[in-house]
């Protein structure tokens, strides 16, 4: 799959699909870090349509498949510990309700986090707070519960003082 052929900034926005629902576009790793030195790699970048009533994305929402319809690239804030094929990605800049624009699928990006996520912790979409990631629960054995769940891991703490703090994580979308 090549990568997408566009000239704007990523963080564009439309109220029209300028480039089909699910299109994928590659940022090489110098223009990664040239945009934010705590980054690094490629960063896989998706087109997705923000299917929200009234509220836009943000820097860091965690962004799940439409669960009305499954329209596909069709994103809501998540809400709840979803399985990974529910995630699309993360948004990184703010994308209004009723508009289209790009999210990060896989690569280094901020993920607003629960304020308690420590650097190493595999992320969730949180159980109840919306567009927001929260560490995985393990059961006693620390074994299964949620790995299913798990869309990127923590390289460092959130400011761990209140639910949308961001860190910098590794984002591992399917989509």
């Amino acid at each position: 799959m090549g990568n997408a052929v566009k000239t704007d900034s990523i963080d564009t926005t439309y109220t029209f699909e300028a480039y089909p629902v699910g299109t994928r576009y590659v940022q090489p790793a110098d223009e990664v870090t040239a945009a934010n030195s705590t980054h690094y790699g490629d960063r896989e970048w998706i087109f997705v349509y923000n299917d929200e009533a009234s509220t836009a994305f943000a820097e860091g929402n965690v962004i799940m498949l439409d669960n009305s319809d499954y329209a596909p690239f069709h994103g809501l804030l998540s809400t709840a510990t979803l399985h990974v094929y529910r995630i699309l990605g993360v948004a990184a800049h703010a994308i209004p309700a009723g508009s289209y624009g790009w999210i990060i699928a896989k690569g280094s990006g901020e993920v607003q986090c629960d304020g308690g996520v420590a650097q190493g912790d595999r992320l969730v979409a949180h159980a109840s707070t919306a567009g927001i990631a929260d560490t995985i629960t393990l059961n006693a054995d620390a074994t299964t519960d949620n790995l299913e769940c798990v869309f990127a891991m923590a390289l460092e703490a959130d400011a761990g003082s209140s639910s949308g703090d961001k860190a910098t994580c590794w984002i591992n979308g399917v989509w």
